[in-house]
């Protein structure tokens, strides 16, 4: 019986320590990104998460608007706002790549969810130059201080090309927290 306790207390402070963590380097400024595996894909579902010093409100305007990508999001080469229906929003955006390689492009529609309490699109593939193209971003007020967003970002994107696997997995996980890195450079107060 010693023994289950010892195991049981070392494993729930492992996790409280895992928690920790997460937090320490989120406030250390870290964009922690992670990946999960999808039944019959094999690609993973990225999941990255940090903490942005701006308030939710400002970055959702960014966000939710697809039609200035080409001027606020990295890579993008070009973005029009196709329609716009209550929630759901059609975007076209080509996603530029390095030469030999073809630009992408994706015809998608989101769902937005204007908060408080969370900011949210959601996307899925409607048509374009992937197999798959599906996320969201999820935005919160960190600790509830309303000039620091706590932002989620999800995507499962496998484009219709030749690269390999591993290419594509090493070029999310380098572009991902430039993301997030540029996203706080243009919301500088």
């Amino acid at each position: 019986m010693r023994l289950l306790l010892l195991i049981l207390s070392v494993f729930v402070a492992n996790v409280g320590l895992a928690e920790d963590d997460l937090k320490t380097r989120l406030e250390r400024g870290e964009v922690e990104v992670s990946s999960h595996a999808v039944a019959g894909s094999s690609m993973p579902e990225v999941i990255a998460q940090a903490i942005i010093d701006t308030p939710p409100e400002r970055l959702w305007a960014i966000l939710q608007d697809c039609g200035n990508y080409q001027k606020t999001m990295q890579r993008v080469a070009r973005s029009k706002e196709l329609s716009r229906q209550g929630q759901k929003v059609v975007c076209e955006v080509e996603i530029g790549l390095p030469f030999p390689l073809s630009n992408l492009i994706g015809v998608t529609e989101s769902i937005h969810v204007v908060g408080p309490p969370k900011w949210s699109r959601t996307w899925h593939l409607l048509r374009g130059d992937y197999e798959i193209n599906e996320g969201s971003w999820t935005l919160s007020r960190y600790e509830e201080d309303p000039k620091r967003t706590l932002a989620v970002y999800r995507v499962h994107a496998i484009p219709k090309s030749a690269l390999p696997d591993s290419i594509l997995r090493k070029a999310q996980r380098k572009a991902i927290p430039d993301l997030f890195n540029h996203l706080r450079e243009i919301t500088k107060n």
